[in-house]
């Protein structure tokens, strides 16, 4: 089946193949959304991810997802409101945090709301980093990710952590040792975050070797000198190396005006990508809704966007 012929129960069945087989058939018609969840969410009551997916999105990526300290704003604070008192407010965290590190299905009852592939951002980061140990690419946060019923990890590098390509090669060896061969990776960097150069030939055949099977590399016309042709060469690149391509606008450009998404959106079709993302760095931790939607119209049509849309509730 293809991405976009998928019902709600589908989400809940699928693995690693699956998932990669849907991505293919659909031609490069797959969108993923990434998503903060660790501030207010862009709508009051409801959570990023929500809106992202009531907007098309296929897959929702979590970044900043905390496992030493689960809480997903919007979906969690739900049923408190700050405007009884922030005191409160803030207080009540700590029991929810509580009850949520304790609940192992805290991600599987998360994802019947959202009703699609939900992943989450891992950072690969130096040992003597001060990055939190609960966002790191580390055994333990592994373990959790297992436990905890996510559809797939992506290990990348945020602002300012210090990752390197090596690292990232590191990480995704770790997660494929631990994560088994069902489990979907994608590995890659959307931007300058981190430390160093990884775009080159050498680094995508290391990231395929260690187990990735979706690698992200930035959308044409996001980081500068990033052309068409210079993209389809590492797509081409990547498809040879037997994995999957995916374009990221992780540039803040996410939050730019729709023509601008609209010509993202053709430029990556153009270079051969089989997966496109789009970031959380627009407004309030997510992409603009209606650049979601113009994104996805551009590079499915309106047909199967509404139909994914409309495929939002259990049957």
């Amino acid at each position: 089946m293809r991405m976009f012929d998928l019902f709600y129960d589908d989400f809940f069945k699928m693995k690693r193949q699956d998932i990669l087989s849907a991505i293919s058939q659909s031609e490069g018609r797959t969108l993923m959304c990434e998503t903060i969840i660790s501030t207010f969410p862009l709508l009051d009551g409801v959570s990023n991810p929500e809106t992202a997916a009531a907007f098309s999105a296929d897959m929702i990526t979590l970044n900043t997802f905390n496992f030493d300290a689960p809480f997903i704003f919007g979906y969690d604070d739900s049923k408190i409101s700050p405007y009884h008192g922030i005191p409160e407010y803030v207080k009540s965290f700590e029991d929810i945090v509580r009850r949520n590190l304790s609940n192992e299905n805290y991600i599987q009852d998360f994802k019947k709301i959202v009703g699609r592939f939900l992943g989450v951002n891992l950072e690969p980061v130096p040992e003597n980093s001060t990055y939190p140990a609960g966002l790191r690419c580390s055994e333990k946060n592994l373990e959790k990710v297992k436990k905890l019923g996510f559809d797939y990890i992506v290990i990348t590098a945020n602002p300012n952590t210090g990752v390197t390509s090596q690292g990232i090669t590191d990480g995704i060896r770790r997660a494929r040792k631990i994560l088994g061969e069902d489990f979907l990776i994608v590995a890659g960097k959307m931007h300058g975050a981190g430390a160093g150069n990884i775009y080159d030939q050498e680094t995508i055949k290391n990231f395929v070797s260690a187990g990735a099977d979706i690698i992200l590399i930035p959308a044409p016309g996001t980081v500068p000198g990033f052309t068409v042709e210079l993209v389809k060469g590492f797509v081409d690149s990547i498809h040879n190396e037997g994995a999957l391509a995916m374009t990221t606008i992780g540039t803040s450009q996410e939050g730019s005006t729709e023509s601008f998404i609209e010509s993202v959106a053709q430029m990556s079709k153009m270079a051969g990508a089989d997966v496109q993302h789009t970031g959380d760095a627009g407004v309030s931790g997510m992409t603009p809704p209606e650049n979601i939607l113009r994104l996805s119209i551009t590079m499915r049509g309106r047909r199967h966007t509404y139909r994914r849309m409309a495929r939002s509730s259990h049957r």
